[in-house]
Formats: structure tokens, C-alpha cells, sequence
């Protein structure tokens, strides 16, 4: 159980840091964004029944440039369907990995980079 706290506290900080740069997940109110908006994010839901199994976390998309994130705890490792799937992103021209809270200043400057392009 603490695994996937790990993850979700993780995931949880990623997505306050992006709504803080303008990057807001679908549906986000107007009236409650506090720097303009110049992409968006989507959390996909494991297990869901209409969820394709091993797509990344996070699907982000900043000034047209798209970003697949599939999260992990510290320990956590990605199954070989989600490094097959990251693989495919990849392949199609998204900027794809696997991260840790540790990757997650990598993350900004990727974010960052893309915003100001």
C-alpha cells in the first residue's frame, strides 16, 4: 500500500506543479486558472473498462508537443507492456519514459523547454 502512495503523492505533486505553469487537465473551470493556459494534461486510469491496458499515467500536451509519462514509485518497476507501449509513443514522435520522483526536475526543464518553444 505504501507503493502506490508513493506513486500517487508523486502524481499528485506533478499535476499541481503543471497547472501552476498553465497546463490544466481537461475540464479545468476558467475562472479558476491562474496562468494562461498553453496546453493540457489527462491522468489515465488503470484497469478502467475503457482504458487500453499499459498506456502511460499521464498524457500531457504542451504548445502541440505531446509527453507520455508512465509513473513510478521508487522501488516501482514498469511492467514489459508498459515499456512496449512507452516504446510505441516513441516511436511516434512523443517524448516518452518511465519516471521516479527523482526524475521530477527533469520533468520541469522538459515542460519548461516545450512552453517557451
Amino acid at each position: 500500500m505504501i507503493v502506490i502512495a508513493q506513486e500517487k503523492n508523486f502524481e499528485e505533486q506533478l499535476k499541481k506543479w503543471l497547472r501552476s505553469e498553465g497546463i490544466y487537465p481537461f475540464g479545468y473551470e476558467p475562472h479558476k486558472m491562474t496562468t494562461k493556459p498553453c496546453g493540457y494534461y489527462e491522468k489515465r486510469w488503470a484497469g478502467g473498462g475503457y482504458t487500453k491496458a499499459g498506456l502511460p499515467d499521464m498524457h500531457i500536451v504542451i504548445n502541440g508537443y505531446s509527453i507520455e509519462l508512465e509513473l513510478k514509485s521508487p522501488r516501482g518497476q514498469a511492467s514489459e507492456l508498459q515499456k512496449y507501449n512507452i516504446q510505441l509513443c516513441q516511436w511516434g514522435g512523443s517524448v516518452a519514459e518511465v519516471v521516479k520522483e527523482r526524475d521530477f526536475e527533469m520533468i520541469k526543464k522538459l515542460v519548461l523547454a516545450l512552453k517557451n518553444e
